[in-house]
């Protein structure tokens, strides 16, 4: 079996379920200790809220939970003893907790390999620096506020330690600050660090010990501040770490040689690793060991399913030549150094191009160019902002520090070449990149707007997405689910053409029970060269300074658990129910009552399509049915569009949030405008009638004045207006006697007024042409 999130259920040993029912998910907000030494069993202490009963850890790495007595727990806080085999890789991992009422958020746990020490108060001075018996080792604590903690060890001169201040990488909101200190009056200074370059906002010093004795150190805030999970793990010791791993990944299941440079490594160490990403991630941690410890401080490494190419090992090599789509895996070895490579192309094809580097524990702030064969440039690109997913209605920003671009290939060039440096012109150890080269077609992204869904069993939830519209596509886009596991059904939705949010929902058998299922919410469109298909992603921030995220996991699936039922649930009608601009749509829905849950509701919408406005709908007591009515303006997109409801109650023991399951509107125009036939004739000095019929939707009954637009010289057409109650009209072509023989590409229009503004009918194609008189009979 697969060690994984989901293949290690054998191995897990449930916790004895607590004596309190809770009714809302689980929620995790800490950990403690905040991570653990592998090989061994420790007691840990997950918090947060509604953790239970019967929790269950949910973890991408090998593990065994052993229950502690049930009296050491409640719902606000988990104790268990956890433990992972010797072969897990050190890093943090996202956890989850599951019970019988759902499955949690993320939170960022740590599996270490050195003995963990706990913060002691008060360690708050130099002269009360908690002592540490032994290094290498972990120490774990908080600095919340304007905390400054200080620590004591023992060192020996000329060995070369490592002081780690992790923050960042484990899901923390300090920015770390660290100093190194000998132990004596003076307070002697060693070393000190702070943003170190490759760590983004965490800090790590390596520092070759003076003397024999005893030396101190401090970690802060940088900013005094403190806030958020205000959690560090401080490595202190002699302990492998590199400032370089090369390459940054590789593709799926390729076996990869890795350089390792830089840190504790004087020389280029080369090392091997075959990537397989951790359960639904983009991502592998390596196990790489060096005289028995594994290197610490690794960042994860990027797998992708592209073709991969490495830059050529002289620097004197010509740049080598690629096409798309392509990785390509460089570094800048030296200050002031530039990188290139040659693309292959076509004129006006366009490519989508993006670096990553700082995001993957690089130092490189790195500049991209693409340039001409002759040198003209078509681009140059520095840190970006990009959307992120939909909240409170508004479409989040992202800074990206890595630069990307979508270049269009000018006229008569067959090849853009790509060169890489560093903002400063910096360079050296530390200093790695990737290159992905796609061909920028139009298309979509899908981001999911959250990680994690709790379905009530016998009831339903609303998973929201993001479209992102790449090159042009405008078009709908149909959402399914791949393979639900039994117990959990779908309704379909889709993102309206044009539109940039959508919804499908989920709905959970009574007697669902299913484990937690890491579904696939793929989007499904027709693109200008054949279908599109794409799987939903999402970036899990779970670290953030201000704008600025700090460590981000890929997400490529939906963590989805069944949840305790709901006092209430509510029925809507799949649909499709066809909405006419200008007009309200109603959409009944059913109402299920539990015994005693007879409060009144409040029903709204989630966040609707452009042009669409849905009023509060308020359920009396023990109603068991509701009517919601949509206005659809003018402005609302054509088509499909799904649409999600919610409703808000009063029940013990608080207000309680039920959806309903998602459903489908086809928006039409208020009329459709058919005519008899495509092509008309009319000979000179003739009179010709242009026939259809004006089939009206709805409730529209308002005159439609029918016109005739773009006739070839020498035909006249006067517009014919059809009444309220009429369908049939006859426009008459009047063709002039010294009309020439001609044909046009004409437009038939149909005008009239949605709430008192000219509404835009379009044109429906008509053929005119003028012919020789005919002859008398």
């Amino acid at each position: 079996m697969r060690p994984g999130r989901l293949g290690l259920a054998a191995m897990v040993v449930l916790a004895a379920s607590t004596a309190v029912r809770a009714a809302d998910p689980p929620k995790l907000t800490d950990a403690a200790p905040l991570g653990i030494k592998r090989g061994e069993a420790v007691e840990v202490t997950l918090s947060g809220a509604n953790l239970g009963p019967n929790p269950r850890l949910v973890a991408p790495f090998a593990f065994q939970v052993e229950p502690l007595p049930p009296e050491r727990s409640k719902p606000e806080a988990w104790a268990f003893r956890l433990s992972a085999p010797a072969t897990v890789a050190v890093g943090s991992y996202p956890i989850r907790v599951q019970t019988d009422d759902g499955i949690s958020n993320p939170l960022l746990f740590s599996v270490g390999q050195l003995p963990q020490v706990a913060e002691v108060e008060e360690n708050n001075r130099f002269e009360n620096a908690q002592a540490i018996a032994a290094t290498p080792a972990v120490v774990e604590g908080r600095v919340a506020g304007n905390d400054v903690d200080f620590y004591r060890f023992a060192g020996k001169k000329g060995k070369r330690i490592v002081v780690d201040g992790q923050c960042a990488r484990i899901g923390s909101g300090v920015d770390p600050s660290i100093r190194l200190s000998q132990a004596t009056p003076t307070r002697r200074f060693v070393a000190a660090a702070d943003d170190t370059p490759g760590l983004l906002t965490d800090a790590r010093l390596i520092a070759e010990l003076p003397e024999d004795g005893d030396y101190i150190v401090e970690i802060s805030d940088s900013r005094y501040a403190g806030g958020g999970r205000p959690v560090y793990r401080l490595v202190i010791g002699e302990v492998p770490v590199a400032e370089e791993v090369f390459p940054l990944g590789g593709r799926n299941g390729e076996t990869v040689g890795l350089e390792l440079r830089g840190g504790t490594f004087p020389e280029l160490h080369p090392a091997v690793a075959r990537l397989a990403p951790l359960a639904h991630t983009f991502s592998h941690w390596p196990r790489l060991t060096v005289d028995g410890l594994d290197v610490e401080s690794l960042r994860s490494l990027t797998v992708s399913d592209l073709p991969e190419l490495r830059e050529p090992v002289s620097p004197d090599a010509a740049p080598i030549r690629v096409a798309a789509p392509v990785v390509l895996n460089g570094r800048i070895d030296t200050p002031g150094d530039e990188d290139r490579f040659i693309v292959a192309t076509s004129p006006g094809a366009k490519l989508k191009i993006h670096v990553d580097a700082l995001r993957l524990g690089s130092s490189l702030d790195a500049v991209l160019q693409v340039l001409k064969p002759d040198g003209g440039v078509v681009a140059t690109v520095d840190d970006q902002t990009t959307p992120g997913p939909m909240r409170n209605g508004a479409q989040a920003k992202i800074v990206d520090l890595d630069p990307q671009v979508t270049a269009t290939v000018p006229p008569d060039v067959h090849e853009l070449t790509l060169v890489l440096r560093d903002l400063e012109k910096r360079g050296g150890v530390g200093f790695p990149y990737r290159i992905v080269v796609e061909p920028a077609l139009p298309s979509f992204d899908l981001v999911l707007d959250a990680s994690d869904v709790n379905v009530p069993r016998g009831g339903s939830a609303v998973v929201s997405v993001t479209l992102s519209r790449q090159e042009g596509f405008s078009g709908p886009v149909t959402l399914t689910v791949l393979d639900p596991p039994a117990g959990l059904t779908f309704r379909p939705g889709n993102v309206a053409a044009g539109q940039v949010s959508g919804k499908l929902s989920l709905s959970a058998a009574p007697d669902a029970s299913f484990a937690v299922a890491d579904l696939k919410i793929v989007g499904e469109a027709q693109g200008p060269s054949g279908p599109m298909r794409r799987a939903a992603t999402r970036r899990e921030i779970f670290a953030q300074q201000e704008y600025l995220a700090t460590n981000v996991l890929e997400l490529d699936a939906l963590a989805t658990a069944p949840a305790a039922p709901s006092l209430v649930t509510i029925d809507a009608p799949a649909g499709p129910i066809e909405a006419v601009h200008g007009q309200p749509a109603t959409i009944p829905v059913k109402i299920a009552r539990t015994t005693g849950a007879d409060a009144a509701m409040d029903v709204t919408a989630l966040p609707l399509p452009a042009g669409m406005t849905v009023a509060a709908v308020k359920v009396p007591e023990k109603a068991d049915q509701a009517t919601i009515s949509v206005v659809v303006a003018a402005e609302a997109p054509l088509g499909l569009s799904t649409l999600g409801f919610q409703s808000k109650g009063k029940f013990a023991p608080g207000e309680r949030t039920i959806a309903a399951p998602v459903v489908a509107l086809n928006v039409v125009r208020p009329v459709e405008l058919n005519l008899e036939k495509p092509v008309v004739e009319a000979p000179a000095g003739a009179t010709v009638e242009l026939k259809g019929k004006v089939v009206r939707k709805g409730s529209f009954r308002d005159p439609v004045v029918v016109k005739v637009d773009g006739l070839p010289a020498g035909i006249k057409a006067e517009p014919a207006t059809v009444a309220p109650e009429a369908t049939d009209f006859i426009v008459k072509l009047v063709a002039e006697a010294g009309a020439k023989p001609a044909d046009a590409a004409a437009k038939v229009l149909a005008a009239f007024q949605i709430d008192k503004k000219d509404y835009a009918f379009p044109p429906s194609p008509l053929t005119v042409k003028v012919v020789a008189p005919q002859p008398p009979k």
